[in-house]
């Protein structure tokens, strides 16, 4: 099966590249490129391997989402971005921290698998944040361990921000309500302070939700409800010809409410209803700043990017749900959970277009997280403000750091490109229990390498083969059953084939891979048996392996309509494994579904010479997959639909749009919690170890207004 999925990929590529005429290659394009600047209106440039190229010239899978693509669609979030790629299962849980599952890598809870970036800086703090203001999104798939270092062993997610310009003050604004009470402002303002030396761009948002879910139990309370805002600026200079240095300074305030989850006894008992005996808060504030510099010496170019983040974080919750004063347990933060995060890079990257390419670099990250919980009461057994004499459910504080220099080299001849590099990193995490002083350490060393070997007949189709390697690195938790005792890091291997074309003068472009996948070591939490006694710990539960097939179409066939869509197959399953003190080897592996598929169409129209009309019809599918890893709770499979409507200036100058999203009503998950023998009583609706979900956005309308200045 594998072997069919690998070759079959590349054969069906190169028929369909066979179509494209054989071109010279464009060097216009490949210099246009390497300034960040696209040759053509279709084209999207990506810095995937930390260096200006054409999205078709990079020999792996990736999906990029322009400005204009991100408005389209309704992006808005990571939520959004998860219901647009195949073979991916993203969004955002009820703490606002993402989950993510690329090609049946990653994990829903304590091991992220996939990592974030902000302008290349990993970001840690602050994910799920409202997307604004965004020159693009890359989606890089497989592991990005060589260039992007640890937590990318399922893939990377790069947000990449518009720049100051200095080419003269300009700006956007929009306004957007709707449904459950949203009411969502954007917008952002370039100013040039000094003529082609000095520039500053502003942006900021805030956004109101008043959410789905209802409690019964308080009136007027929405346990989803959710605020947010946040505002970025960005100074750019040239103090030099060749040098440029841009600072970036963001702040974002984040409350979505208590605990946005339902209580049921399996995952298809979906439910807007979700009790609680107190008005719960889920509060996080962010503080982040990142300067880059880069100087071109000419040969090559060198690049410091050094940034520095703070979040504090407060909570109070009612993570029972059973509605009942006298067995609700409710979680309680005096004291935020105060998070710290100092990275610092420094590359060396080549210049030009000739045959040979290289990269070097250095790397060092240190993340310290002191985390203050302090009461789990039964009900208010003691006030959820705080008593000094009660003791601190746990007061614990751990820290990481990576060092790393990594290496990239590529070579062309003859329309073949072959790249090899490797990273070195070594990662240290260390736990305390401020309370008992007690500590654990777990650190390791380990080579994380990158081959691909590509051939272009043509500047239109690529054909190519990589290899990459990445891991999750072990920790130590600082309470819980497992408290002080480290799991090992995680790895996985990719193999991967694919072709990338365009054909008829770009009026289809598509991409084709196929992969291969074994990962080692899992870290999960699950029951184990020690001595006699079952307790809960995270683990490194066994060793599991996908591969698959991606497809991904642009056809254009006239200037004002373009059909898109995508297509994945994914097969990932346990190995060998013990998980809940049972043998898994064999069951599908968690949050990897079958087949998932999009297909978009969007179409505009001028209606006047002043005028023009805009129509956008979407589906997502999902074939369902399992919450868990026993196999016992599935999600079913959901196709959601949307629409969207525009009246737009003939110069884009000002839109009005209306979008429909979910327009069947489609119920599904964003999560399930499974709980063993878990029932709700059908008369008294009591709950008995009650697993909780999150059920998914369900119709929705919005109105926006965009005005461009």
């Amino acid at each position: 099966m594998l072997k069919t999925c690998l070759s079959g990929a590349a054969t069906v590529g190169l028929v369909v590249g066979a179509a494209s005429p054989a071109l010279a290659q464009d060097h216009s394009s490949e210099e246009n490129a390497q300034q960040g600047q696209p040759s053509s209106a279709s084209e999207i440039i990506v810095t995937a391997r930390k260096r200006n190229e054409r999205l078709s010239d990079v020999p792996e899978t990736i999906t990029a989402f322009s400005s204009e693509a991100l408005t389209k669609a309704g992006i808005a979030n990571v939520d959004d971005i998860g219901r647009q790629l195949p073979n991916v299962v993203l969004n955002r849980r009820g703490d606002n921290e993402p989950n993510a599952v690329i090609r049946g890598v990653g994990g829903f809870g304590n091991t992220q698998g996939v990592g974030f970036y902000i302008d290349d800086v990993r970001n840690v703090t602050d994910q799920s944040a409202r997307l604004i203001d965004l020159e693009r999104v890359e989606v890089l798939k497989g592991p990005q361990g060589t260039l992007y270092g640890g937590s990318s062993i399922g893939g990377a997610i790069k947000f990449v921000t518009k720049k100051p310009s200095y080419d003269g003050i300009e700006g956007h604004v929009t306004v957007e309500g709707g449904g459950q009470e949203i009411l969502n402002l954007e917008g952002a303002v370039n100013i040039p302070i000094a003529d082609g030396t000095a520039a500053v761009r502003i942006s900021a948002y805030a956004d109101s939700n008043g959410g789905y879910l209802t409690n019964p139990l308080i009136v007027d309370t929405r346990p989803d409800e959710s605020k947010e805002y946040g505002v970025r600026g960005t100074l750019r200079l040239n103090p030099g010809e060749n040098t440029e240095i841009l600072a970036t300074l963001r702040y974002i305030r984040m409350n979505n409410g208590g605990y946005p989850y339902y209580p049921t006894s399996g995952p298809s008992d979906y439910s807007f209803v979700s009790p609680g005996i107190t008005n719960g808060f889920n509060r996080k504030q962010v503080l982040g700043g990142i300067v880059s510099l880069n100087h071109d010496f000419d040969f090559a170019t060198f690049t410091s990017l050094s940034s520095y983040t703070r979040r504090e974080n407060r909570i109070l919750w009612d993570f029972s749900l059973t509605g009942d004063p006298d067995t609700s347990v409710v979680a309680s933060q005096d004291d935020p959970v105060v998070s710290d995060v100092v990275t610092q890079e420094l590359r060396l990257a080549s210049n030009g277009d000739g045959p040979l390419s290289w990269l070097a670099g250095l790397y060092y990250s240190s993340y310290s997280n002191y985390d203050l919980l302090s009461q789990v009461d039964l009900f208010f057994g003691v006030p959820v403000i705080g008593d000094p004499n009660v003791p601190d459910f746990y007061d614990t504080k751990t820290m990481q750091r990576t060092y790393a220099g990594f290496a990239n080299m590529g070579y062309k001849a003859g329309g073949f490109e072959a790249n090899v590099g490797a990273r070195l990193d070594h990662s240290t995490f260390k736990g305390t229990d401020n309370a008992t002083a007690q500590t654990g350490k777990i650190d390791k060393t380990i080579v994380l390498p990158k081959l691909s070997l590509a051939y272009k007949p043509s500047r239109d189709l690529m054909v190519y083969a990589s290899l990459a390697k990445g891991y999750e690195p072990g920790k130590v938790p600082v309470y819980g059953d497992g408290a002080f005792q480290p799991y090992k890091a995680e790895t996985s291997l990719n193999y991967e084939v694919g072709v990338k074309g365009e054909t008829f003068n770009r009026l289809f472009q598509y991409e084709l891979s196929g992969f291969y996948i074994t990962y080692k070591d899992r870290q999960f939490e699950t029951r184990v048996n020690e001595n006699g006694i079952i307790v809960e710990k995270i683990v490194n539960v066994g060793d599991s392996e996908s591969y698959g097939v991606e497809f991904s179409g642009t056809l254009r066939p006239t200037d004002n309509l373009t059909i898109s869509g995508s297509a994945g197959y994914l097969h990932s399953t346990w190995e060998n494994g013990i998980y809940d003190l049972a043998d898994v080897s064999g069951n599908r592996t968690p949050n990897a579904p079958r087949f998932t598929g999009t297909l978009n169409a969007d179409y505009s129209h001028p209606v006047s010479d002043k005028l023009k009309i805009g129509l956008r019809a979407d589906i997502v599918h999902n074939s369902g997959f399992y919450w868990d890893i026993p196999n016992r709770t599935q999600q079913e499979d959901y196709n959601l639909v949307g629409f969207r409507l525009s009246l737009a200036d003939i110069d884009d100058r000002w839109e009005l749009a209306a979008r429909l999203v979910n327009a069947f009503n489609e119920k599904y998950n964003y999560e399930y919690q499974d709980q063993i023998n878990s029932e709700i009583d059908p008369v008294s609706g009591a709950c008995n170890l009650c697993s909780n979900a999150r059920i998914g956005q369900p119709r929705l309308y919005t109105v926006s207004f965009s005005y461009k200045f």
